[in-house]
């Protein structure tokens, strides 16, 4: 899959607000509906819940 296939499946998805349970205060950012699931690889959970040394591995849609 490559960058431009994903990013034209995320804007066919775009949402007006973010679905996440813990707010974020991201004013750029682009809010999609989830129906996509992310395959990702981390090596710890941080205090604040973030995922450290987290990298992509695949994408698909629910």
């Amino acid at each position: 899959m490559t960058l431009a296939s994903i990013r034209k499946g995320l804007d066919s998805v775009v949402g007006p607000k973010s679905k996440l349970s813990k707010s974020l205060r991201k004013p750029k950012a682009t809010w999609v509906e989830p129906v996509f699931s992310v395959e990702i690889e981390y090596r710890d959970i941080t205090s604040e819940g973030l995922l450290r040394a987290s990298s992509f591995k695949a994408i698909s849609r629910k």
